[in-house]
């Protein structure tokens, strides 16, 4: 999926912990006024999660308002689960500051994907929100320059 502007659709309403093990509602509990959210449905996506945080980081220094969350998705699971998925995940990100800005998600991945326009979770998804959760902005798998260009368009129409 090339970048994308305006698509119709919207964040789903969803509660769930950071890694820093704070409750976030999203979206209208995240940080920014546009949000950067890197949606990932596999584990072997950790070199593009990488990728698009590096992206992400830079773009926050040069615009107010704007941040930028990693947004695992996994199946609806047992809290033992999910104790479990999170102490491996903060393992894999062993940079504390970066917890707050990793929120597991446990969902009926189908559902999510569906509220989301999402075909499948075999890339992983990028999806520039407001606080409301209208979708602004969308990608799909590694960051280009084409895709960072689009992005940087987005946030300042």
């Amino acid at each position: 999926m090339a970048a994308q502007s305006n698509p119709s659709a919207h964040f789903p309403t969803v509660t769930a912990y950071s890694l820093s093990k704070a409750k976030v509602t999203l979206p209208a509990g995240l940080g920014g006024t546009r949000n950067l959210l890197v949606l990932s449905f596999n584990n072997g996506d950790t070199p593009e999660i990488d990728h698009w945080a590096s992206a992400a980081q830079s773009l926050t220094s040069r615009n107010a308002g704007f941040n930028y969350y990693v947004l695992p998705i996994s199946g609806q699971k047992n809290p033992l689960y999910r104790w479990w998925d999170n102490s491996a995940m903060r393992s894999d990100f062993s940079n504390p500051q970066l917890w707050p800005r990793v929120v597991p998600l446990y969902v009926n991945e189908n559902r999510f994907r569906q509220q989301l326009q999402i075909p499948n979770g075999s890339q992983l998804v990028v999806l520039l929100t407001d606080r409301a959760g209208n979708v602004l902005w969308r990608a799909s798998g590694a960051p280009n320059r084409q895709k960072l260009a689009s992005l940087r368009t987005s946030l300042h129409s």
